[in-house]
């Protein structure tokens, strides 16, 4: 699954606004003010989710759902209250979700979550994950280097797994603390931090010349692809 999300808004404040919004979850946007730019983007690009405002300067919304959507992406179509026979169209087109224009921020991060989430699940496996020559087992919690176990706490476990469903993507520590910790945790950003130096420690990772959990300053970790080491 590409977690990375297409946003066609004609407004460049609203664009820009939404953007941030997104990019703090730790989602990849690829930006884009018309039709021709979004048509253009979409040529190159994977994207798991398609948020389009219905009111572009050069066509209607639903008409760049329907030339952007393809297999695995999800579709939210920003409407006004005027636009009931858009909607009806997008509907015929296939647009999947529908909220009002202009959004509020927390409800798109929010819906944007619900439609990866479900994506998730529906691409779940119990099998193993493996990342260079680590083995993540997460029925049997446990996870080896080189053939060899390596012990972790269930936070530690948890930490790890996490990084290395999506190696390669940077994770912000505030997402992080949610994905690992839970909403009702009452921690700081510093714990995740202190956490990842205890998985270096115990997958012989250093925090000065990392191999394995790269930090990204200001903004988080991320697990290093096999073929990203030096």
């Amino acid at each position: 699954m590409s977690e990375t999300v297409l946003l066609v808004i004609a407004n460049d404040e609203e664009r820009l606004h939404l953007r941030r919004s997104l990019s703090g979850e730790g989602w990849r946007v690829l930006p884009a003010g018309t039709g021709a730019q979004a048509r253009k983007v979409a040529e190159g690009q994977d994207f798991g989710v398609a948020i389009v405002d219905n009111r572009l300067p050069d066509e209607r919304g639903f008409q760049v759902i329907s030339a952007v959507q393809k297999p695995g992406v999800s579709t939210v179509a920003l409407l006004r209250d005027e636009d009931t026979m858009d909607r009806i169209v997008g509907i015929e087109l296939g647009a999947d979700y529908y909220m009002r224009s202009p959004v509020n921020p927390r409800e798109l991060v929010a819906r944007v979550k619900q439609i990866f989430r479900k994506k998730e699940y529906a691409g779940a496996s119990p099998g193993k994950v493996y990342v260079g020559d680590l083995e993540i087992d997460p029925e049997q919690v446990s996870v080896r280097k080189g053939g060899e176990e390596i012990l972790l706490s269930p936070r530690e476990f948890k930490l790890l797994h996490t990084l290395a469903q999506s190696p390669g993507r940077v994770f912000p520590r505030p997402l992080l603390l949610r994905q690992v910790w839970g909403e009702d945790e009452y921690i700081d950003e510093r714990t995740v931090n202190v956490y990842v130096q205890r998985l270096r420690n115990k997958l012989g990772d250093s925090s000065s010349k990392p191999r394995l959990i790269e930090t990204v300053r200001g903004f988080g970790y991320r697990l290093v692809k096999p073929d990203q080491r030096s």
